[in-house]
């Protein structure tokens, strides 16, 4: 009986690098994936749909990541993270009302573009994300200051409160069809300029 042939040293150690980088593209793909299915879809995406997308099989996203969830609260928190910044910044600018309209048009236009994110803001059930819902509450004291700045600068309305400035950031998530009219794509902005402009002090 011929003795099967001993595995080549160089073969060995040249595949093993090489599936350890694919294995890292393969991770890459599955967060752009589902980076882009959570902003378009929400978070009742599916895990073959991420699967699909990042072109790799459902298998290789449980390994990779688990489950779906578990990668969703990744994404999730990078999301978290992107407006916690943009917060910072905008208590730094030495102008409260210029800081205050920066953050407000950026956490609007962030839950108009993506979908997953303005559904984990509003949700109050057992959607994906949960497991990072108490990291929010940074962000609602990020909010609380940039709110309380304003007030002391008496540049914001002071019946304005910080609850108000959350959920006056969603009246743009719902902008679409009304009475026969189309919100166009730069609706947005349109609403944010108009709830801006009744929510500074009179001058």
């Amino acid at each position: 009986m011929t003795d099967a042939p001993a595995p080549d040293a160089t073969t060995t150690a040249i595949s093993q690098p090489d599936m350890r980088a694919d294995s890292r593209r393969n991770r890459v793909r599955l967060v752009a994936a589902a980076r882009e299915l959570v902003a378009e879809k929400g978070l009742d995406v599916t895990a073959a749909e991420i699967a699909a997308r990042a072109e790799v099989g459902v298998g290789t996203l449980y390994r990779r990541f688990g489950s779906k969830e578990a990668l969703l609260d990744d994404i999730l928190a990078d999301g978290l993270d992107e407006v916690e910044a943009v917060a910072l910044l905008s208590l730094e600018d030495p102008d409260a009302w210029n800081g205050l309209v920066a953050f407000f048009r950026f956490f609007s236009q962030t839950q108009v573009g993506n979908q997953g994110i303005a559904e984990f803001l509003a949700a109050n059930s057992d959607l994906p994300g949960e497991a990072i819902r108490d990291d929010s509450r940074p962000l609602r004291e990020l909010v609380q200051q940039i709110v309380r700045r304003a007030h002391d600068a008496g540049v914001l309305r002071a019946d304005v409160t910080w609850q108000d400035f959350i959920v006056l950031s969603r009246a743009s998530v719902d902008a679409g069809d009304c009475l026969g009219f189309h919100a166009p794509s730069d609706q947005w902005e349109r609403t944010c300029a108009v709830i801006l402009n009744g929510l500074r002090a009179p001058r």
